[in-house]
């Protein structure tokens, strides 16, 4: 028994109702939060610090002198794909010593200049320092409180090696460091 064919003016009628009913029944089954998924931007590139006078054993107030080279981003904005980082940066660095450096941007607040002439401005950046199995993490958790991404949590995260004790006891002592970084943006 061959199957039985609807008749040609039924299956045009339910297309143009299909049509209609399908994307209506998408957009109810599509939860809010994935219709308007947050916003993110996740970014990595390199750190160069000098010292000055060079990290010793002793703690000591010392002046960092950054720069930040971020030329890799992934975001939900397809326009970021880096950084402009301007620079270097310096700073005071209180207490300062091998393997317990807190590197702080600006007193808490940065901006990020954006490839596509856009900024945003980080505020409240506190930093978390680490050291765990021969690597040194700082860590700045803040928010951006203007320009793009406003509203969004910022990380900012500088990774170090440990440094070799004995660097520390030459003459002038450990006066350059280098590392990665990396800056996550996230939520809205």
């Amino acid at each position: 028994m061959s199957p039985i064919a609807l008749p040609s003016r039924r299956r045009h009628r339910c297309g143009p109702l299909a049509a209609v009913l399908l994307p209506v029944a998408a957009a109810v089954l599509v939860p809010a939060s994935a219709a308007h998924a947050a916003s993110s931007t996740t970014c990595t590139g390199t750190s160069h610090v000098v010292y000055s006078p060079g990290l010793t054993l002793t703690p000591q107030n010392v002046t960092a002198t950054e720069t930040d080279t971020i030329t890799s981003c992934i975001s939900t904005d397809p326009t970021i794909t880096g950084v402009i980082t301007g620079g270097p940066y310096s700073y005071p660095v209180p207490g300062a010593s091998c393997n317990a450096v807190q590197l702080n941007p600006a007193g808490g607040t940065l901006v990020v200049a954006w490839n596509n002439g856009r900024t945003s401005t980080l505020t409240g950046l506190i930093g978390t320092l680490t050291n765990t199995a021969g690597i040194l993490q700082n860590t700045a958790v803040g928010t951006v409180t203007a320009g793009e991404f406003t509203g969004a949590t910022a990380v900012i995260t500088w990774i170090y090696p440990l440094v070799n004790p004995l660097q520390c006891l030459l003459p002038g002592g450990l006066t350059v460091q280098d590392g990665t970084t990396a800056l996550q943006i996230t939520g809205l």
